[in-house]
């Protein structure tokens, strides 16, 4: 079982997550994931596999069976999303859909290697595992901290973030998560680094942790 909720999309040669990343797709019985980061969705998620264990899942999943159908619209949209990313994978000539896929990937790679190298530059703490992923934890420690922070990002810079303390996360290990888009121009995300830097100065945060 692999939780890709942090990686559909955008992980991986063709987006299909870290099971693709690592070389074990096939391996893999059961993946979970979302709707509502990379697919572009508000709300629901989705259960894959082999058709023999989701037919099980069908009958024996309570989550499943009690739970209201995602949005019609929703769900257009999401097949809409998938569609961009997986067309052109038979090594046919490339539509413009399977073309935007592959440029998405590529721009959100730009996009994240910009946003961390400025953030790191500035002095500020990042979380996470992985170097490259556009989800980005700026660790700040202190909750009151990470909500004021948050706030005035978006009130004087229009930057928004969101602030996550406990219980979200571990005491003393509050922060701001950032999610990067392919959507971003460069000029953005330098400027909502700016906007970190200078409410950081303000507040005393860069390399507070």
């Amino acid at each position: 079982f692999v939780d890709e909720c942090h990686s559909t999309g955008f992980v991986g040669p063709t987006g299909r997550g870290a099971a693709e990343l690592e070389g074990v797709l096939q391996e893999v019985d059961i993946i979970n994931s979302t709707l509502g980061k990379a697919l572009g969705g508000a709300s629901g998620g989705f259960t894959t596999g082999r058709a023999d264990v989701i037919a099980t899942l069908r009958q024996r999943s309570r989550p499943y069976l009690f739970s209201n159908t995602v949005a019609p619209a929703l769900v257009a949209s999401a097949s809409a999303a998938l569609d961009i990313l997986a067309a052109g994978e038979d090594g046919k000539d490339p539509t413009a859909a399977s073309a935007c896929g592959a440029a998405l990937r590529r721009q959100l790679d730009a996009n994240t290697a910009t946003f961390r190298a400025r953030m790191t530059a500035a002095g500020f703490v990042l979380g996470g595992g992985r170097g490259d992923h556009p989800i980005v934890a700026v660790m700040l420690g202190d909750a009151t901290l990470a909500a004021e922070m948050a706030d005035r990002l978006l009130t004087q810079h229009g930057v928004f973030v969101v602030g996550f303390s406990y219980p979200v996360v571990p005491k003393g290990e509050a922060r701001i998560r950032v999610q990067l888009s392919a959507e971003h121009t460069k000029e953005q995300v330098e400027q909502a680094a700016a906007a970190f830097q200078a409410v950081g100065q303000e507040l005393g945060a860069v390399g507070c942790c």
